[in-house]
């Protein structure tokens, strides 16, 4: 059924005059148009207003800062406290996604589309999140994805998310990269952590690297693909450069560039414990060699 062309203008008007339109960012002249057959007065009256106007106050307003963990009211609460406290080139690597971090984009839109869904007059005093994996029973769904070198934005590094995981009872997933290695992690979890893994140039120095996991107590490995071509990580670059801080005291290499090599860079591990403690075996000591 075509809908009437005068209740579409008024449509178009009353969504040209929404705060929301603002907020959005979209172009007024670009909804003007779409009244066809002329551009309404109404409609662009409301949207010159909105456009001199800005967006409502009330969506323009910014939440404080939060002063302790027990003050957010979501995850999206740290955030804006972690950016005012991490430095700018740590930052970069945090946020960063691939591209124009166009990945990121799409996880949360992706995350948006799944919803809690109430359930009414229904007893849902006794919720069970329980799961097993791989024998390991764990309070919730919730894992605590790969970061690396989590020292660089806490001084505890990875052994202060590995109590916090055990804490609420969450499995944990230790980087390659992490700056804590697999055998602290899980002493301070107190329970099974699963190590991810980044192949490196040496197959023998990865064989080793898993036999370690597995020797630690590590009952699963994530295999990490994606790494191995290299990628675009612009925000990383973008805010590393920004940074004006002498990086040699960390890095003897100079300030890192992680994912845009292509390979893990090996320059200097002080760091990086998983990745220390190997020796390169002659080919024809290695068994299992693909």
């Amino acid at each position: 059924m075509a809908l009437d062309p005068n209740s579409r203008r008024q449509f178009l008007a009353f969504l040209a005059g929404s705060p929301l339109l603002a907020a959005a960012g979209l172009d007024h002249d670009w909804l003007a148009r779409l009244a066809g057959n002329g551009r309404s007065d109404a409609l662009l009256h409301a949207a010159d207003q909105v456009a001199t106007a800005g967006t409502h106050p009330v969506l323009a307003a910014q939440p404080p800062l939060i002063a302790r963990a027990a003050d957010a009211l979501d995850v999206f609460d740290f955030e804006p406290v972690a950016r005012q406290n991490i430095p700018v080139a740590h930052w970069g690597y945090l946020m960063t996604g691939t591209d124009d971090d166009a990945t990121i984009a799409a996880n949360r839109a992706g995350f948006d589309r799944w919803v809690l869904r109430p359930r009414r007059l229904i007893d849902v005093s006794k919720v069970d999140t329980q799961l097993s994996i791989f024998g390991s029973r764990y309070a919730s769904p919730i894992v605590v994805n790969p970061l690396g070198s989590q020292k660089g934005f806490h001084k505890d590094g990875e052994v202060a998310t590995a109590k916090a995981a055990k804490a609420r009872d969450h499995l944990m997933v230790l980087s390659t990269v992490a700056t804590t290695s697999i055998e602290d992690t899980i002493a301070a979890r107190g329970g099974p952590v699963w190590f991810q893994l980044y192949h490196q140039s040496d197959w023998s120095l990865t064989k080793q690297m898993v036999q370690r996991a597995e020797r630690a107590g590590a009952p699963a490995i994530a295999f990490t693909v994606d790494l191995l071509g290299g990628s675009n990580r612009e925000t990383m670059v973008r805010e590393a450069r920004r940074d004006t801080r002498d990086c040699i005291k960390c890095h003897l290499g100079g300030p890192p560039l992680p994912g845009v090599s292509g390979r893990v860079d090996d320059r200097d591990n002080r760091r990086k414990p998983n990745l220390v403690g190997y020796r390169a075996l002659p080919p024809q000591l290695e068994q299992g060699t693909p």
